[in-house]
């Protein structure tokens, strides 16, 4: 009679250790990644997971995955909460192979992502790099992105994005970074370069009822079919962006302020240098919003040498 009792005893046993073993696996602080390594593994040091895809499903959320070696890592994967990636001091790869998303973040609205020391290939087919759909603060550090259908890195929806010593090469936009509803974006992008883009370099815009905002320091937008650095309104909020010591060359225009609107477009540069563009400073007005493009002191900037320099609104000379 107590058989029965006892097996039913010991398979209770056996599935309360499985789920036990389920979410350990599931909440590690620190998952490891290797060229040598195999996705059956736990993801530790010793026994390290073979893609970004499995260490994202066992590390826990604000923990770390840590690239050991480099080589090629996924052909696309998704980040829902936040997490850093670490593959510094290694070539860690992934590259598309379909015509989607290569990496896309849709994460909590406070939640912080770290992409650090990652190439990442469009191979021509790819859409976005890195599509942040809904993120707190992205951060992409000492990346190489290339040859994307779409954008280098996007966030539309509003957040912080964070960009530093990064390249940008052959995409349809470099950088795109904007509003569509009530949360605002921030963009800051320093010591990186925007280069051969279809359309935009730089891209900040709003398309909501919250503003968004750009710094940009030591960056170079060049080659480009666009204008390097723009700055858009189309709605009733504000678009400002503040390029210090940057660089446009090679491009339709070297830096763009449009208001389709009634929201104000305003970009101030300070120790700039706009020239080789078919247009040095443009300004679009379309309604009530005012486009601008504003100097920091007399002789700060140099712009010369563009099929039409343009001319600032503010107190810069051009020389």
């Amino acid at each position: 009679m107590n058989r029965p009792n006892a097996f039913y005893s010991l398979a209770s046993s056996v599935i309360v250790c499985l789920a036990l073993v389920g979410a350990s696996e599931a909440s590690v602080p620190r998952a490891f990644v290797s060229i040598s390594g195999s996705d059956t593994n736990p993801c530790s040091a010793v026994q390290p997971c073979r893609s970004f895809n499995q260490a994202l499903t066992v590390v826990q959320p604000g923990g770390e995955i840590v690239v050991q070696n480099s080589g090629g890592y996924s052909t696309g994967f998704t980040i829902t909460q936040s997490v850093t990636i670490d593959a510094a001091g290694f070539n860690a790869s992934v590259i598309s192979a379909g015509a989607g998303d290569l990496c896309t973040i849709n994460a909590g609205p406070s939640d912080r992502v770290v992409l650090r020391g990652i190439s990442f290939h469009g191979a021509g087919v790819g859409q976005n790099a890195i599509n942040a759909t809904q993120i707190g603060s992205l951060y992409v550090e000492h990346c190489s992105i290339s040859e994307f259908n779409a954008a280098g890195v996007r966030m539309f929806n509003g957040g912080n994005l964070w960009i530093t010593d990064t390249s940008v090469r052959a995409c349809f936009d470099g950088i795109d970074a904007g509003v569509s509803g009530a949360t605002a974006a921030h963009l800051v992008v320093q010591d990186s370069q925007i280069s051969e883009s279809r359309n935009a370099g730089v891209f900040v815009s709003s398309n909501g009822t919250a503003p968004a905002t750009g710094l940009l320091v030591n960056c170079i937008a060049a080659l480009g079919n666009g204008p390097g650095f723009s700055a858009t309104s189309d709605q009733s909020a504000d678009v400002e962006i503040t390029l210090v010591n940057c660089r446009g060359f090679g491009n339709s225009f070297g830096v763009a302020s449009e208001a389709r609107s009634t929201g104000n477009a305003t970009i101030r540069i300070g120790g700039c240098v706009l020239t080789g563009n078919v247009t040095g400073i443009a300004a679009f007005a379309h309604s009530t919003g005012v486009p601008s493009v504003l100097g920091t002191s007399p002789g700060t900037n140099f712009i010369s040498g563009n099929s039409t320099d343009g001319t600032t609104t503010g107190s810069a000379t051009l020389k």
